[in-house]
């Protein structure tokens, strides 16, 4: 018998190319959505088509049901019997929104969502599946190997820890558009818009902008801002009046579907002294009072609106008498807390307080009502000049354990702060705080330890990264944000300086070691992630790319 190659020769060139084209390439996969399909779920279809293709599978064709396919998006075949169709749609009844199965069936693939939205993450959830990563915002910072498509032996159904899952940014964050396509592929499902502290009440937040930026992908766009004043009095009725006034004219300006305000008072110290301070009324006694206030104005608009209590600043402490009214929600912002430790750490004074002061907020406010709002990415806290930190933490036991205690106090919504975390940040850190969120907002059990591995090896090419991380959490386990400030009496101890001296070196070794352009690129990042750990004016490790 004849070997291919002699086969291929004894054919004539018009016919060689047929052969290479159709006779001995693996067909093109038919991808199949549902007759009206909507805007994330013919999305998702585009992503497919563009990612296979990027992975060497030849082009996708995309089809609407009734046609049959290989891979079903939002829709299940037409021959599937019902009652197998019935079991498979039953795991997800009564679950959240974002939900999705996915499901060899012979050797066609299913994957099927709660929603629109959850239809697009189980495509991203597949792609991963073939090998896909996105770690960071930005086409140069994704993981895309070859691969081939796969349709069998997938059984998986996936539901998130957390019903809310979101990042708080400007509108005019550098890179918004990567950010934002950057959350979707990893399951983010809310974009919260904030403004700058100083900004007018009525500054725009850049709604608009972001609904361009967000497309199709299905995203919920919140307004998170500071808004009313800093002086409150239930004594004063004219200011009263006139701060109700200001907010159904914001309101009449933001879309009839929003129905959470995320509207706060001026972000400093609030001055609230008046008659029923006499009576023991706390900060939160009459802050609590105007929400109520506020709440109570805002359901003469919008029945279902909901306004938020913001435990922050002035109002960590629980109120003593007031009570929310209905629609009246907490939202925690624990500014305050050590970022080195888990916020049930025993270990740590800080933390313990902040703990009984929300559990005591709990016995006041429903938990399942409740949004956490967090600083784990928010680099304008981490960057201040107090601080000299030029990045995000990275404390990873730390970060996973504030959200189990959240997930198990049974609070369904995180945001967190990362209102400039855009493209000239991504551009020279490797933070994996970045990823590590969303990882462990849809899914509070994974191990960090797994995923930095997986990290490690996919996005520098070598395991032997997360040696220098390692040591890069001990650095920050020693020096680090508490009350406000950075506590960095071990910045010059000895101890310190060899450890992050040690990540710089093995940092540069991995440069030196890396001889693929981009590979390199990003090593050099990571070296830049370990200088930051040295006091400023320390000398800085000259590395060229």
């Amino acid at each position: 018998m004849f070997g291919l190659s002699t086969r291929l020769r004894a054919l004539p060139l018009v016919a060689l190319s047929l052969f290479m084209l159709s006779g001995d390439t693996e067909a093109a996969v038919r991808i199949v959505l549902s007759t009206m399909p909507a805007a994330p779920e013919r999305f998702a279809a585009e992503e497919l088509v563009k990612y296979l293709v990027a992975m060497g599978n030849p082009k996708p064709s995309v089809v609407l049901a009734p046609e049959e396919g290989d891979i079903y998006i939002g829709t299940l075949p037409g021959s599937l019997a019902a009652v197998r169709a019935q079991t498979m749609c039953g795991r997800l009844t009564g679950k959240d929104p974002d939900s999705f199965v996915l499901r060899s069936i012979g050797k066609r693939l299913v994957i099927y969502g709660n929603s629109p939205r959850a239809n697009l993450f189980g495509t991203y959830y597949y792609l991963e599946s073939l090998g896909a990563r996105w770690y960071f915002p930005g086409a140069e910072n994704e993981v895309v190997p070859q691969a081939a498509v796969k349709l069998e032996t997938y059984d998986v159904t996936e539901i998130p820890s957390f019903r809310k899952r979101g990042i708080c940014v400007f509108a005019t964050t550098p890179g918004l558009a990567e950010q934002i396509d950057f959350a979707a592929k990893n399951r983010l499902n809310t974009i919260a818009l904030h403004t700058e502290p100083s900004a007018p009440p009525f500054a725009d937040a850049g709604y608009d902008v972001a609904v361009k930026a967000i497309g199709p992908r299905g995203l919920t766009i919140d307004i998170e801002r500071h808004f009313f004043s800093k002086s409150f009095c239930p004594d004063d009725t004219a200011t009263l009046e006139r701060e109700k006034t200001n907010f159904r004219k914001y309101l009449s300006t933001l879309p009839s579907s929003m129905n959470e305000f995320f509207l706060w008072p001026a972000d400093t110290a609030l001055q609230t002294r008046c008659s029923v301070q006499d009576k023991d009324y706390s900060v939160s006694d009459i802050v609590l009072w105007f929400s109520n206030e506020i709440a109570r104005t805002l359901r003469e608009i919008r029945l279902q609106g909901r306004f938020p209590f913001l435990a922050y600043w002035s109002t960590t402490q629980p109120p003593k008498h007031v009570r929310p009214a209905p629609g009246v929600f907490l939202e925690w912002a624990p500014m305050w807390q050590s970022f080195a430790h888990a916020i049930d750490d025993a270990s740590s004074a800080t933390n313990r307080e902040h703990r009984q002061n929300l559990e005591r907020f709990l016995e006041i406010f429903k938990p399942e009502e409740a949004q956490v709002l967090g600083y784990w990415l928010d680099d304008t806290f981490f960057l201040w000049k107090n601080y000299a930190y030029n990045r995000l933490p990275y404390c990873p036991t730390a970060l996973k354990g504030d959200l189990a205690y959240y997930h198990r106090l049974g609070i369904p919504a995180i945001t967190s702060f990362g209102v400039m975390l855009g493209s000239d940040y991504f551009s020279t850190h490797a933070s994996p705080t970045i990823f590590l969120y969303p990882r462990l907002l849809w899914n509070v059990k994974a191990e960090p330890r797994e995923v930095m591995n997986e990290f490690c090896r996919s996005y520098f090419g070598s395991a032997d990264a997360c040696k220098i991380f390692d040591l890069l959490a001990e650095a920050d386990q020693m020096v680090y944000v508490e009350q406000h400030k950075v506590r960095r009496e071990l910045v010059n101890a000895p101890r310190y300086v060899q450890i992050v001296s040690r990540a710089v070196d093995l940092s540069l070794k991995l440069v030196a070691a890396q001889s693929a352009p981009t590979l390199r690129a990003r090593a050099v990042r990571l070296v830049q992630e370990a200088t930051t750990r040295f006091s400023q004016g320390r000398p800085q490790h000259n590395v060229g790319k």
